[in-house]
């Protein structure tokens, strides 16, 4: 069967059960890549059904909640595409899962730890200000240990620059 590179489990074997942090975020980053990719055709079958239907249907001119039938449907349309929009990661998510069964495990097990490194060394949110603001609050944009670590220095500036102070204007 001819996958996508994102649908493909990885050639090197993950061994026992543990992960690296290096292999969880490579897993992390494919497994956003096939949310996104997935995204696009759900969101164009989701527009070009309803566009179909619509484009079949014969009109009634008596209006729909006081509007245009054209302005409903098409109202309409934009919604089916939305949807799709919304489907097109869970979709991703799900087919992603199936091709990854064996490191789905380990992957769910690092996310827990990873998210409880985030949840620990987040910066207070008292501390942040218009100046000042919380650099990537749930390290979304975090995609290797370096990132990581930069993340880190970012949340230590905050908490340094929020308890003493530094940046604000005397008043």
């Amino acid at each position: 069967m001819n996958l996508p590179k994102v649908f493909r489990s990885s050639t090197k074997t993950i061994s026992g059960s543990t992960l690296t942090w290096n292999d969880y975020f490579t897993l992390r980053r494919r497994r956003r890549i096939a949310e996104r990719v997935i995204t696009i055709p759900t969101t164009l079958g989701g527009f070009g059904l309803s566009l179909g239907y619509v484009a079949t249907r014969e009109f009634d001119p008596t209006p729909i909640f006081g509007q245009e039938p054209i302005i409903i449907y098409g109202i309409g349309t934009l919604v089916c595409g939305l949807s799709g929009l919304l489907i097109g990661p869970i979709l991703g998510s799900s087919l992603w899962k199936l091709f990854h069964q064996e490191e789905v495990r380990l992957m769910e097990q690092r996310d827990r730890e990873f998210y409880e490194h985030i949840r620990k060394n987040r910066a207070d949110p008292s501390l942040h200000t218009l100046r000042n603001p919380a650099p990537d609050y749930y390290g979304e944009k975090i995609k290797s240990v370096a990132d990581y670590r930069k993340w880190l220095r970012k949340q230590r500036e905050i908490v340094r620059k929020g308890t003493f102070h530094i940046g604000e204007e005397s008043i």
